[in-house]
């Protein structure tokens, strides 16, 4: 694949010395088709480097957006969206969220290693926070340290994901037992489950989700942002499952896809969907649906030590995953 994308006078002259030295380069890219379809190719591609999550972070106004195909060999390896702080329009350090995401199952360590030093060379700011894509706290260890960075934090986004290829009955029977049959319940009780990519389905649940943030004390996307994610994303692929009991909705949940793979973003229960229950049933239901659009992957959309939500997710029997943590750089060095 080409990607077009222009580079400024100094990036192109920094692509020409590395692809002399076979090493890697970072290629500016705004091609939004390119970068879809490359992070399809990803084996174990991550939401915070789609296109519209990145549309969808910025919507605040403190933050800027870089985003970066990786090549080496005259190759496409990886990419990277690589978020910019700014004071007084001043780039005063940068962040990379699970990423960068490579397109091979499991590049070299010399690869990690090239391209994570590359990027701390390369961003603005004094200072770069990279929680990267890498699941093994052990090759973390190594290879950071090469790349110039210092641990600043042990463990980092934790989550599990459910391979949806398989056949329904497959991934039913997987399920622990209590959640098969609080699903079994939903089935068979009043409650319906429609699926919608409107705006005012979405709208509905983002006031739900301020409000959860409201009752228990929790900061997460705020509604702009969320408008923003949803209005950058491509059509049909931001989804809000609701449970209605006759005509009221009592649950909703939102799902994102990017590429193959589809993750669970937002929320809400009410206590008439907990009687019935929705989770459940919404879950089994989003699976359903997006098997039939050819996704191969669901995230949970995060899991943690002790919560409650975590330890229902954990009926679903996903395969779980937990990245590295947070590294700390300087930019800009030698």
């Amino acid at each position: 694949m080409n990607v077009h994308s222009p580079l400024a006078a100094g990036e192109a002259t920094q692509a020409a010395r590395f692809a002399t030295t076979s090493s890697p380069v970072l290629v500016p890219c705004t091609d939004r088709v390119a970068w879809d379809r490359l992070l399809a190719r990803a084996t174990f591609a991550h939401f915070p480097q789609d296109w519209a999550y990145a549309e969808g972070k910025v919507a605040g106004g403190k933050w800027g957006i870089r985003r970066y195909i990786i090549r080496h060999d005259d190759t496409e390896r990886a990419l990277v969206t690589v978020l910019e702080y700014r004071v007084m329009g001043i780039v005063v350090l940068s962040r990379i969220n699970r990423g960068p995401v490579f397109l091979a199952s499991e590049p070299s360590e010399d690869e990690l290693a090239d391209v994570l030093r590359l990027l701390r060379r390369t961003c603005r700011g004094l200072l770069l926070f990279a929680a990267p894509s890498i699941t093994e706290n052990q090759i973390a260890d190594r290879v950071m340290p090469r790349a110039g960075f210092l641990r600043w934090q042990k463990f980092g986004w934790s989550s599990g994901r459910i391979d949806i290829s398989r056949s329904e009955q497959e991934i039913f029977a997987e399920f622990a037992s209590p959640f098969r049959n609080r699903v079994r319940v939903g089935l068979k009780s009043s409650a319906v489950v429609r699926a919608s990519v409107d705006r005012a389905a979405y709208d509905w649940l983002v006031d739900r989700h301020v409000e959860n943030m409201r009752n228990k004390d929790f900061k997460a996307f705020t509604p702009d942002q969320l408008q923003a994610l949803r209005e950058a994303a491509m059509p049909g692929n931001v989804t809000v499952f609701r449970v209605f009991i006759g005509e009221r909705p009592v649950a909703g949940m939102s799902v994102v896809r990017f590429g193959d793979t589809a993750e669970y973003h937002i929320g809400w229960f009410g206590p008439d969907g907990r009687a019935v229950n929705a989770g459940n049933l919404l879950m089994w239901r989003i699976i359903q649906e997006l098997r039939l659009l050819g996704v191969k992957s669901f995230d949970v959309g995060g899991m943690r030590p002790g919560d409650g939500y975590t330890r229902f997710k954990q009926g679903m029997r996903p395969t779980p995953y937990t990245l590295s943590g947070d590294w700390l750089g300087l930019g800009k060095l030698p």
